[in-house]
């Protein structure tokens, strides 16, 4: 009988990366896209039909989910996903559902095998939050900006003393989407982004750090079974998307080499936090030293780069799960490799920020696509006919401006 594996997520690129690094186990895979309403209350889906990575000839179902809807997701993961025969694999792919999953754990405990943190709902939530996560990172010796917190009650808030410029965050993501990371020059400014969030979500807490003039991105991807930290290599972002902010649009993959001293603390911060599960941890290089980002519990938008350089996290974590030994699997890459997010590259061009010349450049001058791959060609063919409606999305975005 093959294991099942349910995968939920909002964004197609990093759960066709799960899917595909699942196909070396030939698990049944199961995916629930999480997508929002429209205003007439029905579920945003695809022009084109189905979400691309649904395409791909590792997934055997789909289904559709609302992005804030955790009962609906809890009752679809026991009406639909069950098995009589076995735990069925829950990988969440998105801040919500894995908070989501860790908070409903005694109504799937016995259905389902799923990331935790000591089995105890709950405990993911709580590290969410970047506050607590700073505390920890500074614990174990690693360089932070410093910050403080805003609670917007009601749409009140009292503006705390900062020193400028300063930058805003939701403290936990789920509360809140990149709309409320913003560069405040000045008090003013950030009373103004203060007043727009409150705006948008009257209940929320809002981090407000030291602004920091970054140089370079890093990210790790990892996996952890509450105490061995797998952390194979380094994600050097080369251009973040113009369209999508804080996500690479190309990056590079490399060796660990020269950063050991940091990459020590964070295998230290995960052992504290016990987690077991796939993680993405940003970082960014300022003034010559190396500053702690932020902590993902979910495995990140460039992951499936570390998968093509050899080392399977998602594979890792199904073994775990189910209590196989890891024995004899690579755990380290070697080399480097340039990485293209199609998604990023395209939609960047739809919008207007780079050209059609540049888009194809970054794509086809890539060694790791998301995206194309010769052994499942669907989601390609189905992207193609995306990038068809766009192009006519984005004449006609030009003949509007030019009607103004």
């Amino acid at each position: 009988m093959k294991q099942k594996v349910v995968i939920i997520g909002h964004g197609y690129t990093s759960r066709l990366g799960i899917i595909r690094s699942l196909a070396e186990l030939d698990c049944e895979i199961t995916v629930i896209a999480m997508v929002f309403h429209n205003w007439f209350g029905r579920f945003i889906r695809f022009d084109w039909g189905k979400p691309i990575d649904c395409y791909s000839k590792y997934v055997s179902r789909m289904f559709y989910c609302y992005a804030k809807d955790g009962e609906g997701l809890i009752n679809l993961l026991l009406q639909k996903c069950t098995d009589p025969g076995q735990k069925v694999i829950i990988i969440p792919d998105s801040d919500y559902s894995a908070m989501v999953i860790d908070n409903n754990q005694g109504r799937l405990n016995d259905y389902f095998l799923f990331p935790h943190i000591s089995h105890t709902p709950g405990f993911v939530e709580h590290w969410m939050n970047k506050f607590v996560q700073k505390d920890l990172a500074k614990t174990v010796g690693m360089n932070v900006a410093s910050a403080k917190q805003v609670r917007v009650v009601n749409s009140q808030f009292e503006v705390p003393r900062v020193s400028y410029p300063c930058f805003t965050k939701p403290l936990a993501t789920i509360n809140g989407g990149k709309q409320f990371l913003k560069k405040c020059k000045d008090e003013q400014e950030l009373k103004r982004v203060l007043n727009s969030v409150a705006a948008v979500e009257p209940d929320i807490e809002i981090l407000i750090e030291d602004y920091k003039v970054i140089a370079k991105e890093y990210a790790v991807l990892g996996f952890s079974d509450g105490k061995i930290v797998v952390i194979p290599g380094i994600i050097e972002f080369v251009a973040n998307s113009e369209s999508h902010f804080g996500i690479a649009r190309e990056g590079k993959v490399i060796p660990v080499a020269g950063f050991e001293e940091i990459i020590d603390c964070f295998k230290s911060f995960m052992q504290h936090i016990g987690f077991c599960g796939l993680f993405d941890i940003d970082f960014y290089e300022c003034d010559g030293k190396l500053y702690f980002g932020e902590l993902n519990l979910r495995f990140g938008g460039s992951g499936y780069a570390i998968t093509k350089m050899g080392v399977n996290l998602p594979v890792m974590l199904v073994k775990s799960l189910l209590g196989e030994s890891l024995e004899g699997m690579n755990k380290m890459i070697s080399g480097t490799a340039h990485y293209s997010n199609e998604r990023m590259c395209i939609d960047d061009w739809s919008y207007g920020y780079i050209s059609k010349e540049e888009c194809l450049h970054m794509i086809l001058s890539a060694d790791i696509h998301f995206i194309l791959d010769e052994e499942d060609l669907a989601p390609q063919k189905k992207l193609n006919a995306f990038v068809v409606l766009q192009g006519m999305k984005r004449i006609m975005r030009k003949i509007k401006n030019k009607c103004r």
